[in-house]
């Protein structure tokens, strides 16, 4: 009889159990459901997709929210017949530590989802990098920290004591992380180097800029390779960014003929020839206009002209030089324009030297 009581005790502790999270299970997501019925109608009322992209942002955070918030709130009303207290303390505290982190995460998807809004409605086009990515995270972290240490009534003067002793050694040990990591913060917030940006770094390294870590850059080169620079050395490089204040590029093509071409015909042609091409060599701007000029001139064979054109993007010049100057090549032997080249003649002497 006595094995039979406690048989129907441990199965009147799991019915509970189940109850009480089932209730607040249903309850919990009809709140969710209202909410954020709600939410959307108001949304749909907005022309901005922001409302929109962080709802969808939350979707997840909530449902975890919801039912970590259920499963705590059922271990709370177990009786201690049911479970040890020591284990039912444990169990509470662990569903607040997920609370707190499915706070943290929805904080951060809110705040990084307007961030990305905010870079994509501005002209520069700039991008989230990880490194801003993790700034964020690492801000909203805070509140979840604070309510974790108020749940678990964490004294922080001990703490603060503790870290102001121990900073000075950990600065002293983590000296080169530290400095990756605000050069990594000053090269962000400059906004003089972007994600997607083309660079030159002194020393002969240039590419594209994957992304912005908390201790390195990454770079992917022409050759779709990456080159990986710390934060510490970028900011103290001199770079030259193709990609800022603008994208186009300026690309000088020269050009030589002899001294007899009429050189008004040859501008003639050479400009003709150039917006024939413009819409169909790819990246080849009609604005800024195309410039032909004579520059540097009187060359040693011919007369010597530099033909300016615009390239939408940096590595767009090399086919738009490429394709230019096979169409232009073709038109000048139609014309029958001579392009000069210089000859050199060698003598070899059968002469034997002189005996010195």
């Amino acid at each position: 009889m006595a094995q039979m009581a406690d048989l129907i005790n441990q199965w009147h502790g799991v019915a509970r159990f189940l109850a009480v999270f089932g209730l607040g299970l249903a309850v919990a997501f009809t709140i969710k459901a209202v909410v954020f019925r709600v939410l959307r109608r108001l949304a749909e009322q907005t022309e901005s997709t922001l409302d929109d992209e962080m709802l969808d942002g939350l979707n997840w955070p909530a449902r975890l929210i919801v039912l970590f918030s259920a499963l705590r709130w059922a271990v709370a009303n177990l009786e201690p017949r049911d479970m040890p207290p020591g284990a039912a303390t444990w169990l509470e505290n662990l569903m607040a530590i997920l609370i707190w982190i499915a706070v943290t995460v929805a904080l951060s998807r809110v705040a990084i989802t307007g961030l990305v809004y905010w870079f994509r409605k501005q002209p520069d086009g700039r991008e989230v990098t990880t490194l801003t990515r993790t700034a964020v995270t690492m801000v909203c972290s805070i509140p979840a920290v604070l309510g974790l240490l108020n749940t678990f009534e964490v004294n922080l003067a001990p703490a603060l004591t503790a870290l102001g002793v121990g900073g000075i050694a950990v600065s002293l040990a983590l000296k080169d992380t530290l400095a990756n990591l605000f050069s990594g913060f000053y090269v962000s917030l400059a906004g003089n180097l972007r994600k997607g940006d083309y660079i030159r770094i002194d020393g002969g390294y240039e590419g594209w800029v994957e992304d912005i870590r908390w201790r390195i850059t990454t770079i992917r080169t022409m050759g779709q390779n990456l080159i990986v620079i710390p934060n510490s050395k970028l900011s103290e490089a001199v770079v030259t960014n193709f990609s800022q204040p603008v994208k186009p590029l300026a690309v000088a093509i020269p050009l030589n003929v002899s001294y007899s071409t009429d050189i008004d015909r040859f501008e003639q042609i050479v400009m003709e020839e150039v917006h024939r091409s413009i819409g169909s060599i790819e990246g080849l701007l009609e604005e800024p206009a195309p410039v032909l000029r004579l520059n540097p001139g009187f060359g040693d064979v011919g007369l010597s002209f530099t033909l300016f054109v615009h390239a939408a993007q940096f590595e767009q010049q090399f086919a738009v030089t490429d394709l230019l100057r096979r169409r232009l090549l073709k038109r000048f032997r139609q014309e029958g324009i001579n392009i000069p080249f210089q000859l050199k003649t060698v003598e070899i002497s059968s002469a034997k030297p002189s005996p010195g």
